[in-house]
């Protein structure tokens, strides 16, 4: 029976995906491997790449094709990595190939020259630069430059650099190249990241209280079940210093570490001070990074050349060997799930990869998931608190002003007297300040005075939002930008700004304090690269005086002359419609608060709303986490949100509405053909508009589905939406399913 390679295809839709079989070239006996990527022939096409991610026996070869070229040397991805790929397919129901470009970095294709299959394999080079290099042999007489030039070389090098090395001519290079003396080869790019560091040359020193916690943490790993532990800190309690020494112990048992944090604004200062205690073992992963930066980064992490990673949410796909921990930094956060095919949540990964290699998952929070710390109050996985923070500093005092109050005296502005005080106190005594806005742009709503209309993108069913820098309105949705008006488009009335997004808060500091330096830090801001790590450095040196800026300031930032605190415009968060609404405003105000008062001198926030009795708020400011806890656990089991059951969403997405809701409908029943006399509990709710109900010209609308029986049902659900992709009266509908988030809840 003839022996085939299994293959996941780029390019196939839903409901064409699966393994294709393709039969192995006597040629590529040898190379064609589990995790191989290969060239193969698919329909009429050009030659796509794909992943091997199995072999099978097959009744016969007939009608099969072959693989028509391989990549060479080892497979790119190795066992564990190819059984990765078979769970995040099962887990997110997305295709083979969606899964294999999730675990695979960018610029990985293997690509056809000219379409011509007699030249195919050639490969993405964009990590490679051509060098010089020696010639293995007996090397004949030499003038004294060319000698000079040959010495050199003691390792291959570009032309660039030999040149600015010695001042080698081209001339010189081309005739030993001639007399075949040296020769042109492909190397690696050679790529520095975060590399301006010093090596910490102190031991770690930790306090009673973090010892406490370490030793905790040591007993939870060396007992091996469970095999996690959920490290509850207070804000500035220390826990990085606690990593390190996990990191530590990790590494000194010959086993490799991986951190992940949620936002590159976090991961720049964690990156610095893992480099300065652990520092070239330190490789680098997040969206930041160049494509070539991240291949680069990934190649070396899989061939062993960095046994400590750290990065965001796809830095749990890096192909680290040997894992002995994996922690995972500011658990709660959602932007550890994806919101793009394959939405998946680095967390379950993350669980995942430990138990393949018997490591240990460390989670760690001020402000837990609700999920999280109800498995570690029932015992599901461990539990340590760090109830204090470092060298026993209080937590910040909080002050919750009434924002109606300020309007009624006569304050439009978007900052209190109180703020407004409490901020020229800090500029006096050369202290700096962090204020929240989770809104960017200048005015975040334009109304017409006449007819009340609000004026919106013209492809998206939201508000547009004024730039003043561009004097242009954008749409935060689709990017979409439009030029400014002060007549409405439908009745000619009169428009009128009003809202407040960061770059009006911005205004108003430079006007309230003339001589302040104030640095604004969000989308608009931070578009450069390595920007958002510029910015915040200089922060650090004391550069600036006040940071305004978005959620990416929220949490993990450690500036200990930061004393004050002010939360603007923080109601709006507890409106979204959805279940983890609290929970995220809880967490917020919580993490924000924890930036002031890191250092030696205590700390201050204000905390500006208009609903000052809200409970929410009234516990975020005692860093109540228990208390919110109580309450919310309650609210969840009454309502039957996780975790007493698991929430997921089917989105539908068309021209025209009535299809999208038409299609909505449909699977609603083939849900209940599924799972009809199955012992599972499922409740669908809807369809109904998403939250953003028009985006990109294109209606959206969604099942809301609660559920238990895991894997059975998704595999139910999975039959759902490969019935749904073969019926030909929706091959115009775009559907997804999020197991793992709540975006659109």
């Amino acid at each position: 029976m003839p022996y085939c390679a299994q293959v996941a295809v780029d390019n196939a839709a839903f409901k064409f995906d699966r393994l294709y079989s393709y039969t192995v070239p006597d040629v590529l006996s040898r190379t064609v491997r589990v995790g191989s990527r290969v060239l193969v022939p698919f329909g009429a096409a050009a030659p796509r790449m794909g992943v091997v991610l199995e072999f099978s026996e097959q009744d016969s070869a007939d009608g099969l094709r072959s693989i028509i070229d391989c990549e060479k040397g080892e497979p790119s991805l190795s066992p564990e990595m190819v059984e990765l790929i078979f769970y995040l397919k099962r887990q997110t129901l997305c295709t083979y190939y969606d899964a294999v470009r999730t675990v695979l970095p960018k610029n990985s294709r293997l690509v056809a020259k000219n379409g011509d299959e007699s030249t195919i394999g050639n490969y993405s080079t964009s990590h490679l630069v051509t060098a010089i290099r020696r010639v293995d042999g007996v090397v004949p007489r030499l003038t004294d430059r060319q000698r000079e030039v040959y010495d050199a070389l003691n390792e291959p090098m570009s032309f660039s650099e030999l040149n600015e090395k010695i001042g080698a001519s081209r001339d010189i290079v081309n005739r030993l190249i001639g007399k075949n003396i040296l020769e042109k080869v492909e190397i690696e790019k050679k790529v520095e990241l975060y590399s301006s560091y010093r090596i910490a040359g102190n031991e770690i020193e930790l306090t009673e209280p973090q010892q406490s916690a370490l030793d905790e943490i040591r007993q939870c790993i060396k007992k091996g079940s469970p095999a996690a532990t959920l490290l509850h800190g207070v804000t500035s309690s220390g826990k990085t210093v606690i990593y390190e020494q996990l990191c530590l112990d990790t590494l000194a048992e010959g086993h490799s570490a991986m951190v992940l944090v949620p936002e590159i604004a976090i991961a720049t200062q964690m990156i610095y001070r893992f480099k300065e205690r652990f520092g070239e073992r330190v490789g680098v992963i997040h969206s930041a990074l160049s494509d070539t930066e991240r291949q680069l980064q990934w190649r070396k992490i899989r061939d062993g050349e960095y046994d400590v990673v750290i990065g965001t949410r796809s830095a749990v796909f890096a192909p680290l060997l040997n894992i002995g921990i994996i922690i995972v930094d500011e658990e709660q956060e959602q932007s550890y799930c994806s919101d793009r095919t394959p939405r998946y949540s680095a967390i379950p990964i993350a669980a995942f990869r430990a138990s393949k290699h018997s490591a240990h998952l460390l989670l760690a929070s001020a402000t837990p998931s609700v999920e999280s710390y109800y498995k570690a109050v029932s015992g599901s996985i461990n539990l340590v608190t760090l109830d204090r923070r470092y060298m026993d500093m209080p937590l910040p005092s909080v002050r919750v002003v009434d924002m109606r109050k300020e309007l009624f005296a006569g304050n439009t502005s978007g900052i209190s007297e109180h703020l407004r005080r409490e901020i020229q106190m800090r500029l006096d005594r050369k202290e700096q300040s962090i204020l929240l806005l989770n809104r960017r742009g200048y005015r975040t709503v334009s109304i017409c005075v006449d007819c009340k209309k609000i004026l919106k993108c013209k492809s998206c069913d939201t508000a547009l939002v004024y730039h003043k820098n561009i004097n242009r309105y954008i749409c935060h949705c689709c990017g979409a930008v439009y030029p400014i008006s002060d007549e409405c488009p439908d009745c000619g009335g009169q428009i009128r700004r009003t809202g407040i997004g960061t770059q009006r808060v911005e205004e108003e500091l430079t006007a309230l304090f003339p001589t302040a330096r104030v640095l604004r830090i969000d989308l608009d801001s931070t578009g450069g690269k390595h920007s958002i790590e510029q910015l915040l450095g200089a922060f650090s040196r004391g550069e600036y005086d006040i940071i305004i800026g978005t959620q990416m300031i929220a949490k993990g930032l450690d500036f200990g002359n930061v004393t004050l605190v002010g939360v603007l415009g923080i109601d709006r968060l507890m409106l979204m419609p959805s279940f983890r609404a609290n929970e995220h405003t809880f967490s917020m105000l919580t993490q924000v608060i924890g930036r002031a008062g890191r250092g030696d001198k205590e700390g201050e926030a204000v905390i500006q709303t208009v609903d000052p009795d809200n409970p929410i708020i009234r516990l975020a400011a005692k860093q109540d986490y228990n208390a919110f806890y109580n309450d919310e656990i309650v609210s969840r089991k009454v309502h039957l949100y996780p975790p007493y059951c698991a929430v997921g969403t089917v989105g539908f997405v068309a021209a025209k509405e009535q299809d999208a809701l038409a299609a909505a409908q449909q699977f609603v029943e083939l849900l209940k053909s599924g799972v009809e006399g199955k012992k599972i509990a499922v409740r669908v709710l809807g369809p109904v508009p998403m939250r953003i109900a028009f985006a990109n010209d294109m209606y959206r609308y969604k099942l809301t589905v609660k559920y238990n029986g895991g894997r059975e049902f998704k595999e139910i659900l999975s039959d759902a939406v490969y019935k749904f992709g073969n019926d030909k009266r929706f091959r115009d509908i775009t559907l997804f399913v999020d197991l793992v988030g709540d975006s659109e809840q």
